[in-house]
């Protein structure tokens, strides 16, 4: 049986990973000398409370390569495969630290995929590998499948400051300087699996419109099979931005508020979109 492992940047609903029975890696953040667990002893609500009250930005460490061992080695012992889901390289050690779990356990029963992104992306990269499995398809074929689908993702994001990415660490020097221009809102993609500033907005309401304009962009050149929301603190906005791409899409918008594994570096106060094109 091929069994599906991710990290908790999915956020996948809980009913789907019982469903599925897809095993998580989970994030790890500290506040102070207070740490907790993505997805397990804190909530995305409970995070942004935190974040609002601190004084200084909370830290994350991913999950290390024995979180991976203690997750592959059971399923491997008990004769499954294991394709494993990731936030992109380019942002996390993640990816490198599964690599590492898998070559320490010396088992070809294990196959990694770089997402390239996170969130939303990594959702429907899984809600597809465990489509093709209950069709019957091999590992090695879901596996080169999954790889595939990653070059049909698409995703941008719209922040409200740089500051949370900058003293996170998540921009280059050069794109830091934009940081010191007042009241700029960047709008952001995943570009070869890291963060691209591609563009600047005087306001956010530019940059919403920006962001519409982006997705009426790919779905006139792409066409769009799947779409989501992301959101910080602002789920009650996401809400209104899902009305305002469902005046020109057909497709299902689904919202996913993001907890502290990426909220951490984009602040309580972003918008994001994920597109799996056609």
């Amino acid at each position: 049986m091929i069994k599906i492992v991710t990290d908790s940047t999915s956020y996948l609903d809980e009913s789907f990973i019982r469903e599925n029975d897809v095993k998580i890696a989970p994030i790890k953040i500290t506040f102070g000398v207070k740490s907790f667990t993505e997805g397990v002893d804190i909530t995305a609500s409970e995070f942004y409370e935190l974040l609002g009250k601190g004084e200084t930005l909370p830290k994350t460490s991913q999950p290390s390569v024995q979180d991976f061992i203690d997750i592959f080695k059971p399923l491997i012992e008990k004769s499954h495969h294991i394709i494993s889901f990731h936030v992109s390289g380019g942002l996390s050690g993640t990816v490198n630290a599964a690599t590492i779990a898998k070559n320490t356990l010396k088992t070809d029963k294990i196959c990694i995929v770089d997402s390239q992104s996170t969130g939303v992306i990594l959702q429907f990269l899984i809600e597809r590998a465990v489509e093709l499995i209950k069709e019957g398809l091999d590992f090695k074929n879901v596996y080169s499948s999954a790889n595939e689908l990653v070059k049909k993702m698409r995703s941008m994001f719209i922040l409200d400051n740089l500051d949370y990415m900058v003293k996170g660490g998540r921009l280059n020097k050069a794109e830091v300087l934009i940081s010191s221009f007042l009241h700029i809102r960047p709008i952001v993609s995943f570009t070869n699996g890291k963060t691209k500033i591609e563009g600047v907005t005087r306001s956010w309401i530019e940059a919403k419109n920006k962001l519409i304009a982006y997705v009426e962009k790919v779905y006139k050149t792409f066409g769009i099979d799947k779409i989501g929301v992301h959101c910080g603190a602002n789920v009650d906005e996401a809400e209104e931005f899902k009305k305002r791409l469902q005046d020109f899409l057909e497709n299902p918008i689904i919202i996913r508020q993001v907890g502290s594994s990426l909220g951490t570096y984009g602040g309580p106060k972003l918008l994001g979109i994920g597109i799996q094109t056609k």
